[in-house]
């Protein structure tokens, strides 16, 4: 898949003319350098073995440059050009000039020997082979990429002329080359027996449709692949091997091409395929490593650079292929130039892509180590196919095939990896969120544990609370139901005392003071009421009701409140005495039925009311500053234990004229 150096170059690097276009190989592969040209040959006939399948001519070619490309056989053969034939190599280069080839070669058997002779080259526009024969006589042959593939003599990717030579003779052949498009003519000519040719070329067709099967097989599962998990990473290796496929199959004469079966009349669209080819292969497999080994999200602005020169690269190709399409006369130059461009840009953007991939790995990326392991067999080839080329040696393409396999079966291999470490993240991320939710649910329990804890704590509060506030009976009846039913006391003293001037000098006196002396008063009360068996109702201003008898029935419940009182009387003098504020106070105790019980939804306090609860009231308010007055129904049960005075019937608001009694001490 990373073809980022190979895809154009395994088709361009057997041709040795490729002198600028190896210039872009040597920095693309680190300045490497390549051998020279191979020159040499003698004047002298080379010698054909009868036993020998194949002879390479490389090393016995003679060179003579037609400028203008009008010259015949009958032209080469005067002795002035005869002279300018030179030894040199069949790769020529980019040029526009005709180029003559003579090979002399001699058959030292007594029998004729047919033989094929295979120029190794696909792609150029005119080829003509003359056979020249003893007598001046010769054979013409002719061929070329601008003719349907029908036309050719035989039926071979490259080109291919059937020769005779006869016995015990020796024979000249004069090949004519000329390139009329951008292509540089790249050449490694050979003398085969018919048989062998078939056999390599049957050859190479199975090795090449074993690869389609494999590209097609690869394809066809990322595809599926792709379809099920809407990754677009599946996609681009599809069509990056499909690129592949295609570039290495038609791109710059190609390997493997179509052209015999798909398309066979129509030169023009085979020629424009040679360019089209490389559109795709500039684009997806560059695609496709940066999106394997994520290097736009890590290298943003390095991917910004790759990208703009894979489109550079591409405006290139295309403008080649334009320029291809539109026939234009004269624009063999233009094309081939255009072609050089294209070159430098394709090693321009190789050489980034490698300085990416170069970067990938620094950084510890997982995908890039299956990048530099995948692209290392071609790399390898890349240089075997130059050298062979340069020295016009046979191409070993089944090399090249084999290391590309490998390239797509590793970067397959990169996905599966890839897909194993997401599925590993996705588990390892779920067991941290596993983790994660385990001790948010110990701290939740701890939490709730605390809480509850708290709420126990809180709970056993407001009981006491309550418990403090009301009966025990009552609290829980709260507690359990949220209410309580009222009850009907029939017989209770109920206790109200007043404190005396409290109004007045509650205007004088500081708010903080008077807060500290209420509270100081009432905490004695509190403990009077305590002490004497008594139930604290509520506190009014700076009135205080306490009742006997309510929560807790009892027959001595008036000798309760009347003892009660007395004491308070004795508390607040001890307190008049040590305080610089004096105090007066006003009791009154009256006994009669009752209705007790919690009204409301919050503040829960115990109150009671009736007919008794006012009495008591207005015998606080009939009474005298440090009297006990208390109310007939009272006398009657306290007139054992106190010596009381009779005041007689006594005007009480709302209520007429009642009996009072101040109560004197106990007798």
């Amino acid at each position: 898949m990373i073809h980022l150096l190979s895809h154009c170059a395994l088709v361009l690097a057997m041709r040795p003319g490729l002198r600028g276009f190896r210039l872009v190989l040597l920095v693309v592969f680190c300045c490497l350098a390549l051998g020279a040209n191979a020159g040499g040959g003698s004047g002298s006939a080379l010698m054909l073995p009868a036993h020998a399948k194949q002879v390479q001519l490389s090393h016995a070619t003679y060179l003579f440059e037609d400028p203008g490309g009008q010259l015949t056989l009958e032209d080469v053969l005067r002795p002035s050009n005869q002279a300018r034939f030179e030894a040199g190599s069949p790769g020529l280069g980019f040029t526009s000039s005709a180029y003559w080839l003579r090979f002399t070669v001699s058959n030292p058997t007594d029998a004729a020997m047919s033989r094929w002779f295979d120029t190794g080259n696909r792609s150029l526009q005119e080829v003509d082979l003359y056979l020249l024969g003893a007598h001046g006589e010769f054979v013409h042959l002719s061929s070329g990429s601008s003719r349907p593939f029908a036309e050719r003599l035989i039926a071979a990717p490259t080109f291919v002329f059937p020769v005779s030579m006869p016995a015990l003779q020796t024979t000249e052949l004069y090949l004519r080359v000329r390139s009329t498009g951008f292509m540089p003519v790249s050449m490694t000519p050979t003398l085969s027996v018919a048989a062998n040719l078939q056999s390599e070329i049957k050859r190479d067709t199975t090795q090449w449709l074993i690869v389609l099967g494999i590209a097609l097989a690869l394809g066809t599962i990322n595809l599926l692949l792709f379809a099920y998990s809407r990754d677009t990473s599946y996609l681009l290796y599809t069509l990056s091997v499909m690129s592949i496929v295609w570039a290495v199959s038609s791109a710059a004469g190609g390997f493997g091409a179509a052209y015999e079966y798909l398309w066979p009349h129509s030169p023009l669209f085979e020629e424009l395929g040679w360019i089209v080819a490389l559109i795709p292969c500039a684009i997806f497999p560059y695609l496709f490593i940066m999106r394997l080994v994520n290097f736009r999200a890590r290298h943003q602005r390095l991917a910004w650079a790759f990208l703009i020169s894979m489109g550079f690269t591409t405006l290139v190709i295309g403008a080649n292929a334009v320029l291809t399409l539109a026939q234009l006369p004269h624009s063999v130059h233009l094309q081939q130039w255009m072609y050089r461009a294209g070159a430098i840009a394709w090693g321009s953007n190789n050489l980034l892509g490698l300085f990416c991939i170069a970067v990938a790995l620094r950084s510890g990326i997982r995908a890039a180590k299956f990048v530099a392991v995948g692209f290392t067999p071609m790399v390898l080839c890349i240089f075997m196919l130059s050298y062979q080329s340069n020295h016009g040696l046979p191409m070993t393409w089944v090399a090249v095939l084999i290391a590309m396999v490998f390239e797509w079966f590793v970067m397959a291999l990169a996905l599966a990896d890839r897909f194993n470490q997401m599925r590993l993240e996705n588990a390892r991320r779920q067991a941290t969120e596993i983790e994660n939710l385990q001790a948010s649910e110990r701290r939740l329990e701890e939490k709730v544990a605390q809480r509850t804890q708290e709420l126990r704590a809180e709970q056993m509060r407001t009981k006491e609370l309550l418990n403090n506030m009301l009966p025990d009976e009552i609290a829980q009846e709260l507690a359990d139901t949220g209410a309580s039913k009222p009850v009907r006391h029939e017989s209770v003293s109920v206790l109200f005392a007043d404190l005396v001037g409290f109004t007045q000098a509650a205007a004088t006196m500081p708010p903080d003071r008077m807060v500290a002396e209420l509270n100081t008063l009432f905490a004695g009360f509190d403990r009077i009421t305590d002490e004497c068996g008594i139930d604290k109702i509520k506190t009014i201003g700076d009135a205080y009701m306490a009742a006997a008898g309510v929560l807790k029935p009892c027959s001595d419940h008036a000798l309760r409140c009347v003892r009660a009182a007395l004491r308070m009387l004795d508390f607040l003098e001890a307190h008049n005495s040590k305080s610089p504020y004096k105090w007066g106070l006003r009791l009154g105790v009256h006994t009669g039925p009752v209705v007790s019980g919690v009204v409301g939804t919050k503040r829960f306090a115990l109150d009671i009311w009736g007919d008794t609860v006012n009495i008591a009231a207005r015998m606080e308010r009939g009474g005298e500053t440090g009297r006990v007055n208390v109310s007939a129904y009272t006398y009657d049960l306290i007139q054992k234990e106190f010596d009381c005075e009779y005041r007689g019937k006594i005007e009480a608001k709302g209520k007429g004229t009642v009996d009072m009694y101040f109560v004197i001490a106990p007798s």
